[in-house]
């Protein structure tokens, strides 16, 4: 059955084939600050996928050959309903996933910024007209849209990563079925309520609101589903790679961002920057910090600064604008920070700071951390820890740093801390992500930069961002006429 909002009493919905659609099954909606429900979701099924894709097939063969000046003006609405709702959709968002609310605004301005780069970057999509040796033909190179693409997004950004997505894969041509985070799809829904008001067709994109793994299964290998975007977990990615093999494929996937301190650095700027890696958005992001390699001369000076940081951090309810670190996401994750915390100590590290669940606060509630004296052989120096920990290895050799910089799984993004330009460029070209920087936050990305992982380890397939997105979203069409 329908609803006429994605919110009624409370029950958040599905957007399917032009209007809200309810269901039986039901699942809470948990504010991570109290630990209690707020709302209740309506959970999608199979037959609802199968309708999705079908009213997304429909729009995109409709819209195929609209022109790339129609489809930046789509995304330029879209901007424009966005920014004029942000200040509300903040306020959803901080409640739902527990990051403050200036956060919570912040990202979703670059959101805004994100659906105007994707109108920016239609308007680049050229095509050739090849020199062949055939004299009768004349021959025409273009790019244009793949079909309907299921778009899968984690909790961490629930609106900015389904703009990098969203926005590229409507200015490319294509229809999107999207299947958000089951923990964040209140803002999901609130943030499609939102895009009604933008013009564009809005068939092109569904919404499917699910926590069953089967519906989202069902979804990545419909038959009418042509690609798969996904962000998230390099388990989930991987399980997706081999269910939709023969799908075109966009993977951005997990992290364990190596950043190496060198001893010239500058230790203030190097831990303020360290420090957002960290506890920004309370370590939940896949360029956080990882493995922290310091060199042996500088690391007493620079673990004090950033405990410093760490303890100076304001942690309480994301809605107080004087609060600089709200709970994390998932109670479960705190198991998880227990278990590699315990770990670590079990391989000889020391808690600097933090390390144990707040006890004196309602909610998910985990310190800023500093560990150190990490050894290689512990869990926290090889996993993705997805939380405000930073961990602490020292090194004597800078050859050594390298080394364990580019060990383990992954790939995605680094960072490297000197004063030495020289050093800069020989030792970040040698660090194997697909992104590093030099002196600042392995989270400083922008829309107009190609984001993805290494080739070879587990962070991904293809890249976000930029002209590379909008490659990424389209395919080449040779179109050879005989003018005989």
């Amino acid at each position: 059955m329908t609803s006429a909002a994605p919110s009624a009493a409370d029950v958040y919905a599905s957007w399917i084939d032009g209007s809200w659609r309810e269901s039986d099954t039901r699942y809470p909606a948990i504010n991570p600050t109290t630990g209690r429900p707020f709302a209740d979701l309506a959970a999608a099924s199979t037959g609802d996928v199968d309708a999705a894709v079908a009213s997304a097939e429909a729009a995109f063969r409709k819209t195929r050959s609209a022109r790339p000046a129609t489809r930046a003006a789509w995304c330029r609405s879209a901007a424009q309903v966005l920014l004029a709702s942000h200040e509300e959709l903040a306020e959803v968002l901080s409640t739902e996933h527990g990051k403050p609310v200036a956060e919570a605004r912040g990202e979703i301005l670059f959101a805004v910024r994100g659906l105007e780069m994707a109108a920016e970057s239609v308007l680049a999509m050229s095509g050739e007209t090849p020199h062949v040796e055939d004299p009768n033909k004349r021959v025409v190179v273009r790019r244009e849209g793949l079909g309907v693409w299921a778009v899968i997004t984690p909790w961490n950004f629930p609106v900015n990563i389904p703009v990098e997505y969203l926005g590229p894969a409507l200015a490319s041509g294509n229809a999107v079925v999207w299947k958000p985070a089951p923990t964040t799809a209140v803002v999901a829904a609130k943030f499609r309520e939102i895009l009604l008001a933008a013009d564009f067709p809005q068939e092109l994109l569904q919404l499917v609101v699910t926590n069953e793994v089967a519906v989202a299964e069902h979804l990545v290998t419909h038959p009418g589903i042509v690609a798969v975007g996904f962000t998230g977990g390099s388990g989930t990615g991987q399980s997706i790679a081999k269910s939709a093999w023969d799908k075109k494929l966009l993977l951005e996937l997990g992290g364990n961002s190596p950043i190496v301190v060198l001893g010239d650095a500058d230790l203030d700027i190097a831990t303020a920057a360290i420090s957002n890696a960290a506890f920004w958005n309370a370590g939940q992001v896949c360029s956080a910090a990882g493995k922290v390699l310091v060199a042996a001369s500088c690391a007493d000076e620079f673990t004090r600064l950033l405990a410093k940081r760490a303890e100076d951090t304001v942690l309480g309810s994301p809605l107080d604008p004087g609060v600089t670190m709200g709970p994390v996401h998932l109670e479960s994750g705190i198991a998880r920070y227990d278990r590699l915390i315990a770990d670590a100590r079990a391989h000889g590290a020391d808690v600097v700071t933090g390390g144990e669940r707040v006890q004196d606060k309602d909610g998910f509630f985990f310190p800023p951390t500093v560990v150190t004296s990490v050894g290689s052989d512990a869990a926290l120096f090889t996993e993705e820890t997805f939380g405000p920990i930073a961990s602490l290895s020292v090194f004597d050799d800078e050859e050594d740093i390298v080394a364990a910089a580019n060990s383990g799984d992954f790939g995605l993004v680094g960072a490297l801390f000197t004063s030495d330009v020289s050093k800069a460029f020989q030792i970040g070209e040698r660090i194997d992500c697909g992104l590093v920087v030099v002196n600042d936050s392995p989270n400083y990305w922008e829309y107009s930069l190609p984001f993805g992982g290494a080739a070879g380890r587990r962070s991904g397939r293809g890249r976000l961002g930029g002209h590379w997105v909008i490659d990424e979203f389209s395919q080449i069409k040779t179109l050879a006429i005989d003018i005989r």
